[in-house]
């Protein structure tokens, strides 16, 4: 069996959004991201957002569909194939998420334990376009 590639990392996950400057600013505003780059080709804008290792490609294509609602939910997302969410490691899952609701960001799954024993928590909350975006506390 031939050696697999050698892989240094996961260098960053995409999102199509409706909006990019609204979405930019609200990683901005809501989780710290800075714009690290912007391009674009016809019907297509583009940028890449960062904080520390952290990279999101925001995309705002003119002819992308729709988000579904099952999309925006975490027991209907896993029924569709496809990356369903990004997750963000906290160091405090309580002091995030109260953190966030002050900032008036919707928690779509409050915080809970992993089922799998190892004491790992998390939470879900919503983008400003809805998507899942999902808060890992690591025990």
């Amino acid at each position: 069996m031939p050696q697999p590639i050698a892989l240094s990392g996961l260098h960053h996950v995409g999102a199509t959004v409706t909006n990019l400057d609204a979405s930019i600013a609200w990683y901005r505003e809501t989780l710290g991201f800075e714009l690290l780059s912007s391009y674009g080709w016809p019907g297509v804008r583009a940028a890449f957002i960062g904080r520390g290792d952290i990279r999101l490609e925001l995309f705002q294509n003119d002819e992308a569909a729709p988000m579904t609602d099952e999309r925006r939910q975490p027991d209907t997302n896993l029924r569709i194939g496809g990356i369903g969410h990004i997750a963000l490691a906290v160091a405090d899952l309580e002091e995030a998420v109260a953190d966030l609701q002050g900032r008036h960001v919707k928690i779509v799954s409050p915080p809970r334990e992993v089922p799998d024993g190892s004491g790992s928590r998390f939470a879900f909350i919503h983008d400003n376009e809805g998507m899942l975006v999902e808060l890992f506390e690591q025990r």
